[in-house]
């Protein structure tokens, strides 16, 4: 955190060195033009023809290779110029060429500073003509001062404050390089003087001019995409790489080891293998928390700190919008400004950001893996992939593909399984908890089979805690929840539904059959081996004469397990049609 802060404090500094060296540069040059002598335009057809030419040149004719070896070339029209017309002229030309040159990408403060390092440049060249004379050895001189100060100004000065200098031997050898590419221009530099009179020459010499960069122009395509393809055929290879890897290490992830031993292997897989700098695994807890429990590529203090201060699954699930999604996961942009907490965040060390695919300081990707029923149970985050890219849909599916093998990992896990169980049962029964029933109950309207509920309710319970205690209150609500286990049959769901009340779905029947199980079971909660002597009422409502949704089914259950008790409690109650009688 502290070397990313001090990278920014040094940007900011070398940023306003650039803008000081602009401000230096353009004054200096404007003090040239006023103090300099302008010379007469002889020509003014080949003056405008070769200012058009460099404008073209320096617009649409820039050739970049992958050894980051670039060229503009607006040199092959503007240096000509210097030889017939006078250096203030022509430097006014490279200025203009420059500051107006149709590129995308390249902002103000880079057009200030190349146009008035090129006009500087280029004058300091033409000053050198002027003072030696159009001789071979003059346009030499002058060819290698251009380059010097070039060099100076931009290779040395310019891409040192842009941090982006990488070092003095490839500064030099690109030099070389640029100086061999612009000296095919001396031989057409020396005849041009000799065609001021000859239209056709003038031509022929502009088109010869202009044939070495409209040529290292189409090299350079070709070279980009070759290039391009061949970085497309390394993803590829490298997909399917780690498509290999994640079936051997599936493997691995199936033995039953404890749970964070499993995801520390998961947080490491996902480091060492599939390409991220930084991993952060968390789980779900039963109660709907986020628990970081493994990491790799982290500092250990550092992830304690992660581990005390998680965000809230409700923060987690409002940033997974849909304008986020790639796949089943999200990636939510730097530039969207809805960043986690900075205590549940954590920044590493980034390199520059280069191009607009470039992964930033505060991205995030969440890659979610969930259970058969699609609810969340843990969260992959990784950061900082190590091809400084953004991911793309395949580095996602990936990353996805493996989740999937991680859920099947988790499942044959003994501890995660407990924890699943836990989530959804009830702590003093067994039972499916509340929001479990509900779950159930939706599933099985869903799917509309035929089914009874059964609402009970023991009578009197709150006499039994006063009379009796808690303890033997507690020992009653766990002899009945056995008593249901036990009478229920295969299929059927058993549900504390909470307090005192319990929950049945009775599936496949109708409402007599749902009364003779009901009245068996309140018989033998009656009859049976309970703490102390207590009854039951029961109220039953059935899916789908009487309800279409879950809401409605349990309201009108309810509402029969309120007539039961209003009529004198220990006795079924069935809804609907005047069958709700006592049945004893």
């Amino acid at each position: 955190m502290g070397e990313k802060m001090q990278s920014s404090l040094k940007k900011t500094g070398y940023n306003k060195i650039l803008t000081l060296s602009i401000v230096v540069l353009n004054v200096f040059y404007i003090w040239v033009l006023f103090e300099g002598p302008f010379h007469p335009i002889d020509n003014y057809p080949l003056f405008f023809t070769l200012s058009l030419v460099a404008y073209g040149m320096g617009s649409f004719a820039i050739s970049t290779f992958s050894n980051n070896f670039r060229v503009v070339p607006h040199f092959f029209a503007i240096f000509p110029m210097l030889v017939l017309f006078d250096p203030l002229s022509t430097s006014i030309v490279a200025y203009l060429s420059v500051v107006f040159s149709y590129r995308k990408n390249y902002d103000m403060r880079a057009r200030l500073y190349g146009s008035v390092q090129y006009a500087i440049s280029y004058y300091v060249a033409g000053v050198v003509i002027q003072r030696i004379g159009c001789s071979w050895y003059g346009i030499i001189l002058a060819l290698l001062v251009f380059k010097i100060v070039n060099f100076v100004l931009v290779d040395l000065w310019y891409d040192y404050l842009r941090i982006r200098f990488r070092s003095l031997k490839a500064a030099i050898k690109g030099f070389f390089m640029e100086l061999a590419f612009f000296s095919l221009t001396i031989p057409m530099v020396l005849v041009l003087p000799y065609t001021i009179h000859n239209v056709m020459l003038q031509i022929f010499v502009i088109y010869t001019l202009t044939f070495p960069p409209i040529f290292v122009k189409f090299l350079s395509i070709q070279n980009k995409s070759n290039e391009e393809l061949k970085k497309e055929k390394t993803q590829l290879f490298q997909s399917v790489q780690k498509l290999k890897r994640i079936l051997e290490v599936s493997q691995l992830l199936k033995a039953n080891i404890p749970l964070r031993e499993l995801m520390m292997r998961v947080a490491e897989i996902i480091h060492k293998d599939l390409g991220w700098e930084y991993v952060l695994v968390s789980m779900i807890t039963p109660d709907g928390k986020i628990e970081r429990i493994a990491y790799a590529g982290i500092d250990e203090k550092e992830f304690e700190r992660l581990r005390k201060n998680p965000p809230s699954l409700e923060f987690v699930k409002k940033l997974m919008k849909e304008e986020y999604k790639i796949s089943n996961s999200y990636f939510v942009p730097e530039e969207a400004k809805e960043v986690l907490p900075a205590e549940s965040s954590f920044v590493g060390e980034y390199g520059e950001i280069k191009d607009e695919n470039a992964w930033r300081d505060m991205d995030l990707l969440w890659i979610p893996i969930t259970d058969r029923t699609g609810k969340m149970v843990a969260l992959i985050s990784p950061d900082k992939p190590k091809n400084g890219k953004r991911p793309n849909w395949e580095d996602v599916t990936i990353l996805e593909i493996f989740a999937n093998q991680v859920f099947i990992a988790l499942e044959n896990s003994t501890e995660f399984e407990k924890l699943q169980e836990k989530a959804i049962r009830d702590g003093q029964t067994g039972l499916y908890n509340h929001t479990e029933f509900y779950n159930k109950l939706e599933g099985v309207i869903q799917k509309d089979e035929k089914f009874c509920l059964a609402m009970m309710d023991i009578d009197d319970f709150k006499l039994v805690n006063d009379t009796y205690g808690h303890q033997t209150g507690d020992e009653v609500i766990k002899y009945i929840a056995e008593t249901i286990k036990r009478s229920i049959r295969h299929g059927d769901i058993a549900a504390r539904y909470g307090g005192e009340e319990f929950v049945i779905i009775l599936k496949g029947i109708g409402k007599r059959t749902a009364k003779t199980i009901a009245e068996r079971l309140r018989i033998s909660i009656g009859g049976g081996n309970s703490p102390v002597k207590v009854t039951i009422s029961v109220g039953i409502a059935c899916y789908p004469m009487d309800a279409s949704t879950s809401n409605e089914i349990v309201s009108v259950a309810d509402k029969a397990l309120y007539t039961a008790k209003l009529r004198g409690k220990n006795m079924v109650v069935v809804a609907g049609n005047g069958e709700n009688r006592k049945l004893h």
